[in-house]
């Protein structure tokens, strides 16, 4: 009897760590300030990246300081991602890939949530001689080095889609949604 009650409260304890491991560990990204989130960002990407080794990226703060003239920026993301929030004049990778050639004369800056599945677009269009860079630390990196959101009706917006909870790392200022 004295065994059956001991593997009764392991049982119990198991089920509870599963479902409250969810909880503890969005409590500690929660508790993040924005230096450490922003860290974090870059940490992941920069571990992310060594998937797509070949393909160039640019920082935040350099994509920023390059006229509008002279950028084009890819969201990679579906259509239910971009609906809430992108980089304001940002086109869908489809519309990008509809006529390539006419962006030539522009710095091609293509992202998404961290730049994951940036890298791999950038990576693709390298392999077939179209030159993109993958923007650093993607949109929470973005946000971090202060760059605007615009909604899908173009008004300024700090509401992120940031693709699922282990991505929650944008700024304190910003809302979050996955």
């Amino acid at each position: 009897m004295r065994t059956q009650y001991c593997w009764d409260k392991a049982l119990l304890f198991l089920v509870m760590a599963v479902l409250l491991a969810p909880a503890v560990a969005s409590c500690s990204q929660e508790e993040l300030d924005d230096a450490a989130r922003k860290d974090k960002v870059f940490a992941m990407y920069d571990e992310y990246s060594e998937d797509f080794p070949g393909v160039r990226d640019i920082s935040p703060e350099d994509a920023l300081a390059l006229d509008e003239s002279e950028r084009v920026f890819v969201d990679v993301r579906p259509e239910e991602e971009r609906a809430v929030s992108i980089i304001p004049g940002a086109i869908s990778a489809n519309e990008f890939l509809a006529d390539p050639a006419s962006y030539s004369s522009q710095t091609v800056i293509a992202y998404c949530t961290i730049s994951y599945r940036s890298g791999e677009f950038a990576e693709e269009l390298d392999g077939q001689g179209v030159e993109v860079v993958n923007l650093r630390g993607g949109l929470l990196g973005w946000t971090h080095a202060g760059g605007p959101l615009v909604d899908d009706q173009g008004r300024a917006t700090t509401t992120l889609h940031v693709f699922g909870s282990r991505w929650d790392l944008a700024p304190l200022s910003h809302e979050t949604v996955w």
